[in-house]
């Protein structure tokens, strides 16, 4: 046998999905940015009977693979069947995740190929990613940031993942952007001076509370301005209220209705901003088991974190060009000096293409921290 030679299985045995989940420490042990997933949650979530991205009710399906060499495990992919997606944008794409691999052409050539046979086999002619699931879960490769750790939930790869999927034609799709503000930087004077453009009376038009984070009610009215919000955005799927009370829950003890809001004007809710604490550094100390004492300096630790990350942020289309989103952003920064030992907020992902937030981000002090580049191609 050729000992460069690269075999590819499917996940079947209960050896290949520990090797599954394992693999990526293999390729970020030593990377002091990196963020271990937390292994029980992963292993729930890639199970199509209990993960949620299986039980949306329109037959997602993904198959997962592992590449060989010499009998030792030197990369792994998932290919990935969203249906919901199919059936939303009807574009004929597919899609691979949990992509990870060596610096090394010919096992990414082999993964690649792979899931794009799988793909082409469910009538799919265009494969993107990594998304892992969707394009709401850890998606894309980082082309900038690297040195810096991203937010919880967001993608981090090495920068030669970009090389790899390039070399196998792929071509970029879209750039996910990352914005940061520092406890320095944030002005509340240049929020203030951008809801007084919009006039005194439109701004107190604008009210605002804290989101239940529990209540199915607030859920639907989530619900109601995302997919509303959302709905003409490069990529994006419906969610429901059921996705939104699954966010809070999974949040945990990081959710707080200080963080959290709901802007209404005459008495009807017109946007929304989610943003929660992220314990990333405690997570990194767990190396990916959730243990008894993890979970304690987790909960001990909540008063010492350090970054924040809103995860979700929604308005109406009527209403964009009103004072709502500019009051959300304030309303945090007003629960800022709340949280003493945070020194960072990011707001993550934006669309390159979404120009007014970026110019609203950028005018009132946010700097770009990070980028993720989706790739796509033809199959």
């Amino acid at each position: 046998m050729n000992p460069l030679m690269v075999s590819i299985t499917k996940v079947r045995a209960r050896r290949d999905w520990k090797i599954f989940l394992r693999f990526p420490w293999k390729i970020y042990q030593n990377n002091p940015e990196w963020i271990p997933p937390i292994l029980s949650q992963q292993r729930k979530q890639l199970n199509p009977a209990k993960g949620t991205f299986f039980n949306d009710g329109t037959g997602s399906t993904a198959e997962y693979f592992l590449a060989w060499r010499n009998g030792e495990p030197v990369g792994r992919i998932a290919a990935i069947a969203n249906e919901l997606h199919r059936k939303t944008h009807q574009d004929g794409v597919g899609f691979f995740g949990f992509f990870e691999s060596f610096d090394d052409q010919a096992v990414a050539s082999a993964l690649l190929a792979e899931a794009e046979a799988w793909l082409a086999e469910r009538g799919f002619y265009i494969s993107r990613g990594p998304t892992s699931f969707t394009i709401y879960d850890p998606a894309g490769v980082t082309v900038h940031g690297g040195d810096k750790r991203p937010g919880l939930g967001m993608a981090y790869t090495p920068a030669y993942y970009a090389d790899l999927l390039e070399s196998n034609g792929y071509r970029k799709a879209r750039d996910l952007l990352a914005y940061r503000f520092t406890s320095e930087c944030a002005d509340p004077a240049l929020l203030n001076a951008k809801i007084a453009a919009f006039g005194q009376k439109a701004a107190e038009e604008i009210d605002i509370r804290s989101l239940r984070t529990h209540d199915r009610t607030d859920a639907e009215m989530i619900a109601h301005i995302f997919n509303r919000a959302w709905k003409r955005n490069w990529g994006s799927i419906p969610m429901t209220p059921e996705d939104f009370l699954y966010i809070q829950k999974e949040m945990g003890p990081f959710a707080d209705e200080r963080l959290v809001y709901l802007a209404s004007k005459d008495g009807k809710p017109i946007a929304f901003f989610i943003a929660t604490l992220d314990p990333g550094e405690f997570l990194q100390r767990m190396n990916g088991r959730m243990t008894p004492k993890g979970i304690y300096e987790l909960m001990l630790g909540r008063g010492r974190l350090k970054h924040a990350r809103v995860i979700l942020m929604g308005v109406l289309p009527e209403h964009r060009n009103s004072p709502a989103v500019v009051s959300l952003l304030l309303e945090f920064y007003r629960h800022w000096e709340e949280f003493p030992s945070v020194e960072s907020l990011e707001l993550s992902w934006i669309l390159e293409d979404n120009i007014p937030t970026r110019k609203l981000i950028e005018g009132t002090g946010g700097k770009h921290s990070h980028t993720f580049r989706v790739f796509e191609k033809f199959i």
